[in-house]
């Protein structure tokens, strides 16, 4: 029994003696990719195109001043034969009119020019007419896939009752006119629908919605931090009538999240703005996911300087800490560490065990407490294997329990800061032409996960946000 001790003990200072001349190296852990950050929430910047009724007929009458509509050499019926007529409608007043469904009703008051030619075989004739006219009519607007706007107009024309002689034939202006309605009401009808088409800047409003969500918004200085909106599609409702007004509601989908560091570069070319998609109604209910970074190599250092304050102990023993990092892994994080732990008996520190080792932990995150923590700090299997085989335990798993108690980082005053400034942020417009503004109404619990950097740990923040299209200021 004896010596059976004596072996014991001698094996013991065998071991002793060879971690304290030469320490020890475990071998490097077993490790996966971290796992992938989760994708922000899918929200809205919303905008409303709002385009009176009044900035329209503006529009209408200055662009109609000389001539409203022209037709050359057109064949039309003159009852028993066939005519040829060049006709010029000039406006005579006002358009007036109002927003009503998806467009306008006009009533536009012209005079009409008309000069007709009669070629048979048998009579060759002509004769002008003038004569006053109001057309009536509805333009009801559809918005395409690609951003362009159809105009379909349809109404009625009315006509003072001049009279037309073309030799034999005797006729009124109105009765030609009737006869051939739909062919000679048409370029007036195209003509509104031109330029009504031309007033309304779907398109270019569209365009500038797109190129503003694009760019990177300042939302702090210390921490610098930036919000990335990420737009993903751009989707628009029916025109639709408000009051005197047509309106339409845009949503730019966006994946938000806040990027703390340098201001990213703007990209080299902005993404093709995306197709129309269909949106049944405005909405402007917007979410952030705004990140809390903690790098690896930061974390460690907090923890150095904690455990330089307040030496851990295991086992009965003090362990110095001399070195300490933090690895990503799949389902945790792995902390590389050299230290020694002291012998009680031994006052020389001559036989001191010191080494590299690893153990692994897993991260936390209390909302309650707003700390970042790593739990359940164990040993790594080979690095466990390797000290039972030199040594029956080196402050056992004492040592991972007390070294978590210094793996603590209190985030509380980043995450305020980080609140504060993204509401601040967003409750100040942003940008000129178009305005951004939002406001935060609360902020969701973390997901707490890893990179390949470091812990970042994610809030959503909800609210609305819109933008204000300023039309006047808009391409023309």
């Amino acid at each position: 029994m004896c010596r059976t001790m004596n072996k014991a003990s001698a094996l013991t200072l065998v071991s002793l003696l060879a971690l304290g001349a030469c320490g020890f190296q475990a071998p490097e852990p077993k490790r996966t990719p971290p796992p992938a950050p989760p994708t922000p929430p899918l929200s809205t910047v919303s905008a409303t195109l709002r385009i009176p009724a009044a900035e329209i007929l503006t529009m209408l009458n200055e662009k109609t001043k000389s001539q409203l509509a022209r037709i050359d050499d057109s064949s039309v019926s003159c009852f028993i034969t066939k005519c040829e007529l060049n006709l010029i409608a000039s406006r005579t007043g006002e358009i007036t009119g109002e927003a009503v469904g998806s467009g306008m009703h006009l009533k536009l008051p012209f005079a009409l020019k008309a000069q007709i030619d009669l070629k048979s075989k048998f009579l060759k004739t002509g004769g002008q007419a003038r004569a006053d006219g109001l057309a009536d009519a509805t333009v009801q607007l559809l918005l395409k896939p690609d951003w362009h706007i159809e105009s379909k107009t349809q109404g009625d024309v009315h006509l003072s009752n001049a009279k037309l002689d073309l030799g034999p034939l005797k006729m009124s202006v109105t009765e030609l006119w009737n006869h051939n309605q739909d062919h000679l009401s048409q370029p007036i009808f195209k003509a509104l629908d031109k330029r009504v088409v031309g007033a309304i800047r779907v398109r270019s409003q569209a365009e500038r919605l797109w190129r503003k969500v694009q760019q990177p918004i300042k939302i702090g200085k210390d921490p610098e931090s930036w919000l990335l909106l990420s737009p993903q599609r751009l989707r628009v409702t029916p025109i639709r009538t408000d009051g005197d007004a047509l309106v339409l509601a845009f949503a730019a989908d966006v994946r938000a999240h806040v990027m703390v560091g340098p201001r990213p570069p703007d990209p080299k070319t902005i993404p093709k703005m995306p197709r129309a998609g269909a949106l049944a109604a405005g909405t402007n209910g917007f979410a952030v996911s705004m990140p809390l970074l903690l790098p690896y190599a930061e974390a460690a250092r907090l923890a150095m300087a904690r455990l330089k304050k307040h030496p851990l102990r295991a086992g009965g023993s003090e362990v110095e800490i001399e070195k300490l990092q933090i690895l990503p892994s799949g389902q945790d994080v792995v902390v590389a560490a050299r230290f020694c732990v002291e012998q009680s008996w031994d006052f020389t520190h001559l036989l001191d065990a010191c080494g590299e080792g690893f153990l692994r932990g897993v991260p936390r995150f209390d909302a309650q407490t707003n700390t970042l923590r790593i739990d359940n700090v164990r040993y790594d299997i080979r690095t466990r294997d390797l000290l039972l085989t030199i040594l029956h335990a080196i402050a056992g798993d004492e040592f991972g329990k007390a070294l978590q108690e210094h793996l603590v980082f209190d985030e509380g005053r980043e995450i305020g800061k980080l609140k504060d400034n993204l509401r601040a942020a967003l409750a100040k417009p942003q940008g000129r032409g178009v305005e951004i503004t939002g406001r935060i109404d609360s902020f969701g619990g973390p997901t707490l996960g890893w990179t390949k950097d470091g812990f970042i740990a994610l809030f959503t923040a909800k609210g609305t946000v819109s933008a204000n299209l300023d039309i006047k200021g808009g391409p023309k």
